[in-house]
């Protein structure tokens, strides 16, 4: 019963993420290491053009594509991500135009279902918790540590990391003990299943492999003796990866 009640406060929860935000996609793909060079010249040479031109329409307010560095299971896990948040789900974008931005080459040279294979597909809704370091730029935005995380109360991390978590990353931006360039989180809406048990999801940005693969803070940043209560007994289990940034397009901050 205690199951089934919590279920139905995170289902409540979600709904209420959905009307109030919007909502972004996370694409994972599959490309052979023989494809990959092929791959990522159609999606920065085509699609990156077609998702610019998505978010000046308005379909779109960001997009994407990681490539994936490291990791275990290489040879089976996806190692492409590819990012789009909706302005209107229900609207998407215009998948088909960018045939007509190109018409001097031929679809089978634009797309790329031919050479990935897509393994799995998540929805998550847009917090208002996006930082971002003092004079940067896009262009500082290189590799992005995506990290998910499953915990008991959804509701009781999210409080943490927008009520501690996020004002100490500010914190260390402000006073220059932190690498990080940027961070940010959201809800995970589906799936929910019991192989993939994560309720949230979080995001560091770094401009420099270097600086993310080095500890995110300097020795000397200090955390009160209080900052993590709750959170160890909350928390089960994450999943970290790192990825390097092959193109994006970003909606002007209104």
């Amino acid at each position: 019963m205690k199951k089934a009640t919590t279920l139905i406060v995170l289902c409540l929860l979600s709904f209420q993420y959905i009307k109030a935000q919007t909502i972004s996609t996370h694409q994972y793909r599959k490309v052979a290491p023989e494809n990959m060079e092929e791959y990522l010249k159609r999606e920065s040479t085509y699609w990156a053009k077609w998702a610019e031109k998505e978010v000046t329409k308005g379909n779109l307010t960001f997009w994407a594509i990681l490539q994936k560095i490291g990791g275990v299971n290489q040879d089976t896990s996806p190692n492409i991500l590819i990012i789009n948040t909706f302005k209107d789900l229900d609207k998407g974008a215009d998948w088909a135009s960018v045939d007509e931005m190109f018409p001097d080459v031929e679809m089978k040279d634009i797309q790329t279902w031919d050479i990935s294979t897509d393994m799995h597909h998540i929805f998550l809704n847009n917090l208002p918790n996006h930082i971002r370091a003092a004079n940067t730029t896009d262009a500082d935005y290189k590799y992005v540590r995506i990290i998910y995380h499953d915990v008991k109360n959804l509701g009781q991390h999210l409080t943490f990391e927008s009520e501690k978590w996020k004002p100490m990353v500010e914190k260390a931006m402000k006073e220059g003990k932190t690498n990080m360039k940027g961070w940010g989180n959201q809800a995970i809406i589906s799936p929910m299943t019991s192989s993939f048990t994560y309720g949230s999801f979080s995001y560091d940005i770094f401009s420099t492999m270097q600086e993310a693969l080095s500890p995110a803070f300097s020795e000397d940043m200090e955390v009160p003796d209080e900052f993590w209560s709750g959170f160890q007994d909350n928390y089960n289990k994450r999943n970290s990866n790192l990825y390097r940034v092959v193109a994006s397009a970003t909606a002007p901050a209104e």
